[in-house]
């Protein structure tokens, strides 16, 4: 076998190719930060504005605050995440009894962007279960931080409304935290 230039093998010269090519196939392995294939639990305060209204009633405006907790799972393999959850308001915190103190929902949530950081939308329906019945639309936007692929932070803003024993219409935002399986 004939000997390259300088003195090296040709094994040697591929050896130092291939050792010079090893970190940018390691670059290629970079952090995933999106939630394709995961579900896990999220927990949620709120802090929500009401305005109530019941028919024989006059309207009534407060300030509720509340706690959700829920599960979320990828349904399409994309990323975006279907939560069931309930919300919860401590008795005191509807002056007039008549407002929502248990709540169910399922809602859809869609991410834009592929790193840390991350805005999202969510669409779905809410209804209220203890005192009286109501159901309807919910949208919020929001901004979550993933503290890794498998745990995130976030904070959003909505709007929501419902219809039924009583019509209520709800503005507010939340605080919340999210742990995510594959």
């Amino acid at each position: 076998m004939r000997r390259a230039r300088g003195g090296s093998s040709p094994w040697a010269l591929l050896a130092s190719v291939l050792a010079a090519a090893a970190p940018l196939g390691a670059r290629a392995l970079e952090q995933r930060w999106d939630h394709r294939d995961q579900h896990g639990p999220l927990v949620e305060a709120l802090l929500l504005h009401d305005t109530v209204a019941e028919s024989g009633h006059a309207t009534e405006s407060f300030w509720r605050p509340g706690l959700r907790l829920a599960y979320g799972f990828d349904v399409t393999g994309e990323g975006g995440e279907l939560s069931l959850g309930v919300q919860a308001a401590p008795p005191t915190s509807d002056p007039v009894r008549r407002g929502e103190l248990v709540s169910l929902d399922a809602r859809y949530r869609g991410y834009f962007g592929l790193d840390e950081w991350k805005t999202f939308f969510e669409a779905g329906v809410w209804a209220t279960v203890a005192t009286r019945f109501s159901i309807g639309p919910l949208l919020r936007i929001g901004l979550q931080y993933e503290l890794s692929r498998n745990a995130g932070l976030f904070a959003a803003l909505g709007f929501s409304t419902a219809f039924g024993e009583m019509r209520i219409a709800s503005v507010g935002g939340s605080v919340g935290a999210q742990l995510r399986f594959e």
